[in-house]
């Protein structure tokens, strides 16, 4: 717990010294609170996006379809009786 306080601490103080230490870089950094959020943003849509071409290249490569059964509707459907409960459960589970 020391280790990682003191890790955080060190890593503040050294990306931090060039603003506190100069009044001119922080505004020739970003100019005004609304670039700052266009930027995240900005961030925020490209992550998104490498994410969404990611996974649909992993889809397309090694995804797995399921061909679903008419069997397999009776899933949702509730039992009406104990009898029919009974064996949902066992077709549920495979013990048969």
């Amino acid at each position: 717990m020391k280790n990682r306080f003191f890790q955080t601490f060190l890593t503040l103080i050294f990306l931090t010294a060039n603003a506190g230490l100069c009044e001119q870089t922080r505004n020739a950094v970003m100019p005004s609170p609304i670039a700052k959020f266009a930027f995240a943003m900005g961030g925020v849509v490209l992550s998104a996006l490498i994410i969404f071409l990611g996974l649909s290249v992993y889809k397309k490569f090694f995804g797995i379809t399921k061909n679903w059964n008419v069997s397999d509707t009776n899933i949702l459907k509730t039992p009406k009786t104990t009898q029919e409960a009974i064996q949902f459960f066992i077709h549920k589970n495979k013990l048969t």
